[in-house]
């Protein structure tokens, strides 16, 4: 009986780590308006913050029991260090599935941190996951270029 119970768990968990997916359907570059036209005095700096809509990224999990989403920047050449991103769950999305945190901003790094946490069954999904941005550092010191950075988003099984 021992056997035949440590055999099903082994089945199981070669099945949940087989049943992972991550869908990201992402529009995640977006214009940042022009800081010219906020300035009406000089010898200020004018910093700004600029959010993406509450939607950018649309995230799709499909897994077997628990599951903890990281993200981190995984590419960075062309990325100023005065700049920071961050990233927020918005929602819920679609599905049965029960998620956890992730519904303030965290400050992405070049180091995978936990975003949010899901709890499945074998028949739960979660679609459609709003995912937002905030990029802070911007001002009128920042070079005038396209700036541009990787987000990288893991799941892995708990």
């Amino acid at each position: 009986m021992k056997h035949w119970i440590i055999s099903c768990l082994a089945c199981l968990a070669a099945f949940t780590a087989s049943a992972q997916t991550f869908v990201i359907n992402s529009g995640t570059s977006w214009s940042i308006p022009s800081l010219a036209s906020t300035i009406t005095k000089a010898g200020k700096n004018y910093e700004h913050i600029e959010t993406s809509s509450a939607s950018q990224t649309l995230v799709k999990v499909n897994a077997l029991l628990g599951w903890t989403v990281t993200a981190h920047l995984s590419s960075t050449s062309n990325w100023d260090s005065a700049l920071k991103l961050s990233v927020q769950r918005t929602g819920n999305g679609t599905g049965i599935a029960i998620l956890s945190g992730g519904t303030t901003y965290i400050q992405l790094t070049s180091t995978p941190q936990t975003f949010f946490t899901g709890l499945l069954n074998l028949t739960a999904h979660r679609d459609n996951i709003p995912i937002q941005y905030k990029i802070e550092g911007l001002s009128v010191t920042l070079p005038v270029k396209t700036y541009t950075t990787t987000v990288t988003y893991t799941i892995s099984g708990l």
